[in-house]
């Protein structure tokens, strides 16, 4: 007597998944846990994104919503500079700049209001943030 063969898929998130998920460079493991039962295999893997300990940008943005200038503050980056874009909603590039120091101001006060993206970008990773400009 043959046996039969059936197979049944099922993915389940749980917990928060980032929007960037699918669109992240970041590196992942994935672990398999195996259970047996009498007559069934079920294999289940767990993904998660390996942790780079300071290995990321970290940044202070502030004030947000912003009327005039907007103070950017890193205090971990990597290599000597630090380059910025601002993107306004449509997709169209506002202002660049590479950057020499770690703290700096973006001066906004001749853009429109509205929500800007702030994309900041070292020689290992980059950023995104979300700036209001009343």
């Amino acid at each position: 007597m043959r046996k039969k063969l059936y197979s049944f898929g099922i993915v389940l998130f749980s917990g928060i998944i980032p929007l960037s998920f699918a669109q992240s460079q970041s590196v992942y493991t994935i672990q398999e846990m195996s259970e047996e039962s009498e007559n069934l295999d079920i294999n289940t893997y767990r993904l998660y994104p390996e942790k780079k300990s300071g290995d990321e940008l970290a940044v202070v943005l502030y004030p947000n919503p912003v009327d005039d200038l907007l103070n950017v503050r890193i205090s971990r980056s990597k290599g000597d500079k630090i380059s910025y874009n601002l993107v306004d909603i449509s997709g169209k590039l506002v202002a660049s700049k590479i950057e020499d120091t770690s703290n700096f101001s973006i001066n906004m006060v001749n853009l429109i209001s509205g929500v800007y993206l702030l994309v900041i970008q070292d020689e290992t990773s980059k950023k995104t943030f979300k700036v209001i400009k009343k």
